[in-house]
């Protein structure tokens, strides 16, 4: 599944699960039938996971699916291994009728009666008690293809086309076969669809025949795949298209993006790169891409991407753009997340977690192959920079008590869903990039292909994985490697000089890093692998250590002299938190524009905002810091900075301070983005193209320049007249900026706009706009588009979140919700109700907090993941609190007296 990015970090688990009901289609079938009245079952339902007595060896099914109807009927055969004699056979089912279940075994065929239990358990109980040995049983069924939810199958209407597609990571494959829904259940599956006429049917492996039936539509017969869990198995049928690619990878397999009808033509850039893509993981695997076909599949309203072996689906949007609509940033993020998919073909699909507590061996590794895979493929892209931003974002969400641990217990379906989430990816990706960098990339690099080859086919935990790594080491990685594994949080690590005898050394002190008002404990030890970087004069130099105690001293022994300056966590490679102080940190800051490399320059100034967030430097300093690298030419450090201003949350702001805070970045970004201005120029650099959207936010939402603000208002105008007025990456800037001031003026044309529109990334890009409308009253108007029955809810939902984001409107949408909470819940899948704590996220005073707990507490409980979510919710109220309290004096002197910008760093 693609990585999370900074607003779906929150969102992730949203991004899978959201979706809302919809009129049934004219011609429609029957609603879905209610579930069988349960069964009381002669044994006990399993609590979590299912027993071991019980296990498929393989599945043969035959679904008919008609993507008009909201249902869907299927034939699974399961064949069986039966450990010991058994009355109930259990397994998942969830929201779907079984007509009819036999378990034959030795020729003898048993009736077995279905039994419904908690937790999408699904029982079938025997007459008498099967024999250990093989068996299979064979379930008739019919089930919902949804349109309130994206997972399981769901339905979409494109062009006035149906389709139907599928979701099922992590517990999506049980609302369509009943089947054992868990990743250890690795086994063979065969698929065949019936299908009316004009729909086609694609699925993980190549079409065995097409037959035509007797009603006049079409049969398509699959072949069998190679050992696959449930939740990697994928299928959609419409009115599909074809591109073809070239074929890809040592063994040439066939490869094709695949589109709703009218879109082929915007499948050109992936077409294209997906075959470079392989090629270069084919590479650095050292072996083959493991299956026989490799198809992209464009789906519309799923929410990112995801891996399954040989039909890797996209968000349409996300895979196709069609030349005129193209834009470096989308064609970057699509190559980039289809880098990540197709690295899990390996990690995950070649080799499967054995269970979801090691779903770091998925998307952590998937996460952390993107920038490896893209620095030699596209070596501008600088890739290698973005990581340690991306380090960066991890290590602050790994500031919080209630975050995660990258390996956490999984106690419940809530801990599978909430797995999916920023430590998971980012702080996962980090630890493996900081292994790789203290162990050497070769060494790295053989281990990974050691561990694949020992369980190709098979399932592995993360024992499996550090024996590998360790015997291509030579030493128990492990040792290291699971005290950033089996705990949360990271290390700041504070480092002094000491040049008092014969050998300069460093003196290192470790805890954990805690922002101001945490109720952590800071006390806890990593094994930190570090690099110290220094500089005598001219020459620089370099020292290596595991920090394995509260206190160490690092020699330098290959300095000639007291270093001028030293950098505590070399080409930001550590995954933790540094501190220095007095003339260390003053001298540090002097040669920071010229003798830190990019990525250190990155480094340091998420250290600072740490730091600050940690009432450890005046907030004052940060946006000095800040203002003072504000003309950086260099993008990647320009954006590096600006994460220093996130030490200001507007949560926290009065209205007067808040036009304080607005002049600020009018005064610090304004002058820079009127001259790029909102046309693009022939010849400009893609840095270029990629920092215009940045600076227009900063400067026109947020610092709310009145040229900036005129000339938006005049292309949104020309845009709602003419698609083609603004350029693709801009579109959402400057209806972004427009909506935020003049939200009065232009609700009415936005609403006109989206009743009249039918292409979902125009639509996106409405109600995106409406969602940063800044005027309370305006905005309250149009939260009961999320209950308008004639809209879809899977679109509208993330304008009440993006709404939620903005302290002048936050209250709104939370009030909002309080009111319509159960209409909301009811229209919404069902783990939507974990998610919609987070609308109570936008406040920063003792009342509003309790308020969210009171209201959430009981209702949070009834779901599988919003306890969690809740605590989180909580413990960024809190720490806003006390992050105005001990930064509040110095973020306003620094406001009030107006930005004094600081010199520019030396180039």
């Amino acid at each position: 599944m693609s990585p999370p990015r900074p607003f779906a970090v929150l969102l992730l688990g949203l991004l899978v699960a959201c979706a809302g009901s919809q009129p049934a289609p004219q011609g429609a079938q029957a609603p879905t039938p209610p579930r069988p009245a349960p069964v009381v079952s002669p044994t006990p339902p399993p609590a979590l996971r299912l027993p071991g007595t019980v296990r498929p060896t393989g599945y043969t099914a035959e679904l008919t699916v008609d993507p008009q109807s909201p249902t869907f009927q299927g034939v699974v055969d399961i064949a069986l291994d039966i450990a010991e004699p058994t009355l109930v056979i259990w397994l998942h089912g969830k929201d779907m009728t079984v007509k009819e279940a036999v378990l034959t075994q030795a020729g003898q065929a048993l009736a077995a009666v279905p039994t419904v239990a908690p937790g999408s358990f699904l029982g079938f109980t025997l007459a008498s008690p099967a024999a250990p040995g093989p068996a299979s049983l064979r379930i008739t069924y019919e089930a919902a293809a949804s349109v309130r939810e994206v997972e399981g199958a769901f339905r979409t209407q494109e062009s006035g086309d149906w389709y139907v597609f599928t979701q099922f990571e992590p517990l999506g494959a049980r609302r369509v076969f009943p089947c054992f829904d868990e990743p250890g259940f690795k086994v063979p599956w065969q698929l065949s669809f019936h299908v009316p006429a004009g729909n086609v049917a694609v699925t993980n492996t190549p079409l065995l025949g097409e037959e035509a039936r007797a009603d006049g539509g079409r049969t398509f017969r699959f072949a069998r795949t190679q050992p696959l869990p449930s939740y990697l198995i994928a299928f959609g049928v419409g009115p599909l298209e074809f591109v073809q690619a070239e074929p890809s990878g040592s063994k040439k397999v066939p490869t094709r993006i695949i589109t709703p009808r009218g879109r082929a033509a915007e499948a050109a850039y992936a077409a294209r790169v997906t075959p470079q893509i392989l090629a270069q993981l084919e590479a650095y695997f050292g072996m083959p891409y493991p299956f026989e076909k490799l198809d992209t599949l464009a789906v519309p309203l799923l929410m990112g991407a995801m891996e399954h072996p040989g039909l890797v689906t996209f968000n349409s949007e996300l895979l196709l753009a069609a030349g005129a609509e193209d834009s470096v940033e989308h064609q970057r993020r699509f190559a980039e997340v289809q880098v990540h998919e197709l690295a899990h073909q390996w990690f995950g699909n070649l080799v499967t977690l054995a269970w979801w507590d090691d779903l770091w061996l998925n998307e952590s590794f998937a996460s952390w192959m993107t920038p490896r895979i893209v620095e030699g493929w596209q070596p501008t892209w600088d890739a290698m920079v973005d990581r340690v931003q991306s380090r960066s974002e991890a290590l602050e969400a790994d500031s919080l008590v209630s975050a995660r641990r990258i390996r956490q217990p999984i106690e419940n379906e809530g801990d599978i869903r909430t797995a999916f989430d920023g430590i998971t990816y980012g702080k996962g990706s980090a630890v493996l990039a900081m292994t790789e960098e203290w162990l050497g990339r070769d060494v790295f690099q053989r281990g990974i292909q050691r561990y694949l080859r020992a369980h190709a086919g098979g399932n592995a935990t993360v024992d499996d994985f550090l024996a590998a790594l360790s015997a291509e080491a030579g030493q128990d990685v492990a040792k290291v490697l699971g005290t950033f594994l089996e705990q949360g949080g990271a290390p700041l690590v504070t480092a002094a000089l000491d040049c008092s005898g014969k050998v300069p050394k460093v003196a290192l002190t470790q805890r954990r890093y805690l922002p101001v008002g945490s109720s952590g404990e800071g006390a806890r030890l990593w094994r930190v692998p570090l690099c110290v970087r220094y500089g005598v004069k001219a020459a620089t130099g370099r020292s290596c250590t595991v920090l394995e105690t509260e206190r160490a001293e690092l020699p330098l022994p290959e300095a000639k002299a007291c270093p001028d300056w030293f950098f505590p966590n070399a080409e930001g490679a550590g995954y933790v938190r540094t501190q220095l102080t007095g003339a260390d940190w003053r001298r540090l800051l002097t040669v920071a524009g010229t003798r830190l490399s990019r990525a250190e320059r990155v480094t340091l100034l998420g250290d600072v905002r740490a730091l600050a967030k940690a009432g450890q430097l005046p907030a004052g300093d940060a946006l000095a810091l800040a203002a003072r690298f504000a003309e950086d030419p260099d993008r990647q450090v320009f954006l590096a900075s600006t994460v220093l201003l996130s030490v200001v949350d507007r949560r926290m702001l009065s209205e007067e301070r808040r036009a304080d805070y607005a002049r600020f970045l009018r005064e610090t970004y304004g002058p820079r983005a009127r001259k790029l201005g909102f046309v693009p120029r022939a010849g400009e650099s893609e840095d270029t193209r990629l920092l215009r959207p940045e600076l227009l936010f900063l400067a026109g939402v947020m610092g709310e320049d009145p040229k900036l603000l005129s000339e938006a208002r005049k292309l949104t105008d020309q845009w709602l007249k003419d698609r083609s007025a603004v350029a693709p990456e801009l579109v959402e800037g400057v209806l972004g900026i427009t909506a935020s001031h003049s939200g009065r003026e232009l609700a009415p044309q936005l609403r006109a706009a989206l009743k009249a529109e039918k292409e979902r990334k125009v639509r996106r890009y409405l109600l995106g706009a409406l969602g940063d409308i800044q005027d309370p009253e305006v905005m309250r108007q149009q939260l009961p588009l999320v209950l308008d029955p004639s809209e879809d809810p899977r679109e509208t939902v993330w304008m009440m979140f993006s709404a939620s984001q903005e302290p002048r409107t936050s209250g709104v949408v939370y009030n909002f919700m309080k009111e319509n909470y159960d209409a909301l819940a009811a229209r919404m899948p069902e783990e939507f109700a974990s998610y919609m704590v987070m609308l109570g996220g936008g406040f920063c005073d003792v009342e509003h907090r309790k308020d969210v707990e009171s209201f959430f507490s009981e209702r949070v409980a009834r779901t599988a993941s919003g306890s969690r979510r809740l605590a989180q919710t909580l413990e960024r109220i809190d720490l806003c609190i006390a992050l105005k309290q001990a930064q509040g004096a110095s973020i306003d002197a620094y406001l009030t007296k107006g930005p004094v910008k600081m010199p520019p760093p030396a180039q």
